[in-house]
């Protein structure tokens, strides 16, 4: 990948039901990734197909419809959920697997770790069997302890994964301290020039676009944001002022039609205010 090229991932559709009052159908989600593919968002979340029939027939359906973007599920490191997610993007053209495994352990002890990184490995290797497009998050991230972390990375790289997510869990990160902490990961994690460094805010703070942005200055060349900011709590990065402070940086290239993003967020705010059936 271009190193200045800087991938979209929206999770408007996964995340952003996590708000509260937050519901979409269909109908409405059908509607939400034709404007995303149209925007040219690279990889669309549309659900977490292992959580029940809702999100599978969600992901399943729009992975039919939308041959350009990336089509995304949400998976932890458990088999069937990671089968579900595989068998929602079956018919997509281009298919995205993501798993999370939690890395803040409670007790770091070696069996801990251990089992914790045999975990890792054995939920890549098995999703590995159904997509090559492989996204690991490391969950709770910011409160792990760092050397286990970057441990943890190397081994889910090895094990096959192409993104690597470093998500602000809880949105307790601030720009500073987090910056840190990715500069810490390339400088520790040997192979990890062979993926993807992805990052993942909450508005808890307020500072989800910017924490994004200063992710990029050390190497994270994917964003995880949603329309309008829907997200768990109180919303995650907004994706039109990502991509357009992105465009007033001038160092990073993105594909997004922003003649597109105003129509979006219209219907995103027709979602949020319409009666779900």
């Amino acid at each position: 990948m271009n190193n200045n090229r800087v991938i979209i991932f929206d999770t408007t559709m996964r995340d952003g039901e996590l708000m509260p009052d937050i519901a979409m159908n269909l109908k409405q989600k059908i509607d939400l990734a034709k404007i995303l593919e149209a925007m040219g968002v690279d990889v669309i979340e549309v659900s977490y197909p292992g959580q029940g029939e809702k999100d599978f027939n969600e992901i399943s359906t729009i992975s039919k419809l939308v041959k350009s973007s990336t089509i995304c599920g949400l998976a932890s490191s458990k088999r069937s959920e990671i089968i579900k997610v595989a068998e929602g993007i079956e018919g997509a053209e281009k298919g995205r697997i993501h798993i999370y495994t939690n890395v803040r352990l409670k007790y770091y002890d070696r069996a801990n770790k251990q089992e914790a990184l045999e975990t890792i490995k054995s939920s890549i290797y098995l999703a590995k069997q159904y997509c090559d497009d492989l996204e690991w998050s490391a969950f709770d991230a910011v409160r792990s302890e760092l050397n286990f972390l970057c441990q943890a990375i190397e081994t889910a790289i090895k094990s096959g994964a192409t993104t690597i997510n470093i998500p602000d869990s809880l949105g307790t990160a601030k720009p500073e301290d987090f910056s840190r902490l990715i500069k810490n990961i390339f400088e520790k994690v040997p192979n990890i020039d062979r993926a993807v460094v992805s990052v993942h805010f909450h508005e808890d703070l307020g500072l989800a676009v910017e924490n994004s942005l200063a992710a990029l200055k050390y190497g994270a060349r994917q964003i995880e944001c949603s329309l309008n900011g829907l997200g768990a709590r109180k919303g995650n990065a907004d994706l039109a002022k990502v991509v357009r402070e992105i465009i007033k940086e001038g160092n990073y290239r993105i594909n997004i039609d922003t003649s597109l993003m105003d129509k979006a967020v219209r219907i995103v705010d027709r979602v949020t205010k319409e009666k779900n059936e």
